[in-house]
């Protein structure tokens, strides 16, 4: 059994679990060097060659397409093989990506618009003819192997409330030959939109390729408006924006640089721990540029990086965020920020006041995330900026309008949770190696996907996650089906307790407790509803988590029936190779395993 699996189970065995910044970019300029790569950001495992030297900002950023599906007629959605280009100066790339047909299909896919209380009924079908994936496979770890070949797909709403038949489980993908995997029950799925009014997204969920099918470009935004419930007075049409982030790199010939060597090749031949892309993509485009009038702006972003967290700041100190949502929708009032931080599969909803900025004037999003986050590498050249903002003075003959957010308005409800009689379930997230300190996998609770279950909550209980994170890098977690409330971080001594010189069952500040420090309110970026947050190296996390609507109400759905739900690490090279468990809803008063 691998180091850190055993160090796992022995906590357990012993009591000891516990019980029921880079500098970022301050100028008003971007890097000086408008050529320069970002050729010291590369892949853990294999110094990647840097991708073609391109002039950033020639291209303005532009909207995915949206189709309405509040119109009670089924879309067909399939995923094409087809060639895209991200910039004027690269050459067209290879990818899979959504569409209603091969000639319309882009990455990111089309935006779904839904309309809250009116279900929505997607096809999802598979049109990729290939024998096998563009991308390297990695054969040693689990993942769907389909006997006939084929590129196997299977898309999940992410953040969705939804039937576990159309939640896009990791075992029910499909190839366009008809193989189907073991938990496979439809490609026609049903969206209640019965949650509140946010920005979800959809992408591939395939088991043990996720981070392939991802990189390839399968995703796309998914928007829940929820008309007379919404703020009026915020910017709409074209002062919104919404934008799927990535990072990628690319061979000189266009196609996308993944690593074809793996960190610890005896063991895993081509997995690596994380992809980092040395090109910042925003919309299908690398690094673009927006014209904005003096006013305000409203930007929905969501970040689709296998592994990158983005830590954005604005290069004009004149200039702020404000943000008034996240994963779930609304916060309850907005939080005025200089600091921006959005893990891969995080949403963040926000606002830009450019009215404060001289027409003729530009401005920089830009990013200062470490790389793992939070205490690796530090971003260099151009992966330290997103995207430039170019302020015009608008026409004569166009009125812009003037947008105004007072700090006491409210948004949205408050976020409350009563964890009174709460069931307590302690995690473990943990790492192990090929005993020469190379990572060949992570786990939850020292399990693999294909251990036995688990987590088995009960419908409309409410449970308690103290997360503790035993590895050096911070780990996005997600959960399927529900949005959470993330209460609290508290840091250990993680070298007196790996060395069982302390106990997580006496509290902070006695001499004999592993916690350094008193329990500490989340991050401000950690507030509101959440479907994914960050747990950090050296910390517990702990999230407290109702199995039911946000209101509190039962689901308008049977969510017991079908395959069930997963939890996971969205770093994706963690997910595919081990970070991913099963999570079966069971009925009120249930015990029963399934």
């Amino acid at each position: 059994m691998e180091r850190m699996a055993v160090l796992v189970l022995a906590l357990c065995w012993l009591g000891l679990l516990l019980t029921p910044g880079a500098k970022a970019a301050e100028d008003e300029h971007m890097p000086h060097d408008n050529n320069q790569t970002t050729d010291g950001v590369q892949s853990l495992c294999q110094a990647l060659d840097p991708s073609p030297q391109v002039q950033p900002f020639v291209e303005e950023l532009t909207q995915p397409p949206v189709i309405d599906i509040s119109t009670g007629q089924q879309l067909t959605l399939g995923v094409y093989k087809i060639k895209q280009k991200f910039h004027p100066d690269l050459p067209e790339t290879t990818l899979y990506a959504y569409g209603t047909s091969q000639e319309t299909a882009s990455t990111p896919g089309p935006t779904l618009l839904a309309t809250r209380g009116i279900e929505s009924y997607v096809r999802w079908e598979n049109h990729l003819n290939d024998s096998e994936h563009f991308l390297t496979v990695d054969h040693s770890i689990h993942w769907a192997n389909p006997k006939s070949g084929g590129v196997p797909i299977v898309t999940h709403l992410h953040g969705g409330e939804v039937l576990s038949e159309s939640d896009g489980y990791p075992d029910a993908w499909y190839t366009s030959a008809g193989e189907l995997g073991p938990a496979f029950t439809t490609q026609n799925y049903t969206y209640a939109n019965a949650q509140p009014a946010a920005l979800l997204w959809y992408h591939d969920h395939t088991v043990g390729i996720t981070r392939l099918n991802m990189l390839a470009g399968m995703n796309g935004m998914y928007l829940i408006k929820s008309p007379g419930e919404e703020p009026e007075n915020l910017p709409a049409g074209e002062f919104e924006r919404l934008i799927v982030v990535q990072d990628k790199q690319f061979h000189a010939d266009g196609a996308v640089n993944f690593p074809t060597v793996g960190v610890s090749p005896g063991v895993h031949p081509s997995w690596c721990p994380e992809y980092y892309g040395d090109t910042i993509i925003l919309n299908g485009k690398a690094w673009p540029v927006m014209t904005v009038y003096p006013t305000m702006y409203r930007f929905r972003m969501v970040n689709a990086a296998n592994a990158r967290y983005f830590v954005m700041t604005l290069s004009d100190p004149k200039l702020r965020f404000y943000q008034i949502g996240t994963d779930g929708g609304y916060l309850h009032k907005r939080l005025k920020l200089t600091t921006l931080t959005m893990g891969p599969a995080e949403r963040l909803d926000f606002l830009i006041d450019f009215s404060k900025v001289t027409p003729g004037s530009v401005a920089y999003l830009n990013n200062s995330g470490n790389a793992p986050y939070p205490d690796g590498d530090p971003a260099v050249g151009l992966a330290t900026v997103m995207m430039k903002f170019n302020v015009v003075a608008a026409p004569e003959n166009v009125t812009v309008p003037q947008f105004d957010l007072p700090a006491s308005q409210v948004l949205g409800p408050r976020v409350r949770i009563s964890t009174e009689g709460a069931v307590v379930r302690s995690m473990t997230l943990s790492e192990y190696d090929d005993g020469n300190d190379n990572p060949t996998g992570s786990l939850l609770n020292g399990l693999r996907w294909r251990d036995p279950l688990t987590e088995t909550p009960e419908l409309n209980s409410t449970e308690v996650w103290e997360i503790i994170n035993l590895t050096e890098d911070a780990h996005p977690i997600h959960l399927h089906l529900v949005s959470f409330r993330v209460k609290s971080q508290q840091a250990f001594d993680a070298v007196r307790q790996a060395n069982y010189n302390c106990s997580f069952f006496v509290p902070f500040p006695d001499p004999k407790s592993c916690f350094t420090e008193a329990p500490q309110k989340p991050e401000l970026h950690h507030r509101g509803w959440k479907d994914t947050a960050t747990v950090y190296p050296g910390k517990v996390t702990v999230f407290v988590v109702r199995w039911a609507t946000q209101s509190g109400e039962q689901f308008s759905f049977d969510a017991t029936s079908g395959p069930g739900y997963v939890w996971h690490c969205h770093i994706l090279d963690h997910e595919d190779n081990d970070m991913m468990r099963p999570l079966k809803m069971m009925a009120a008063n249930s015990s029963q395993l399934p």
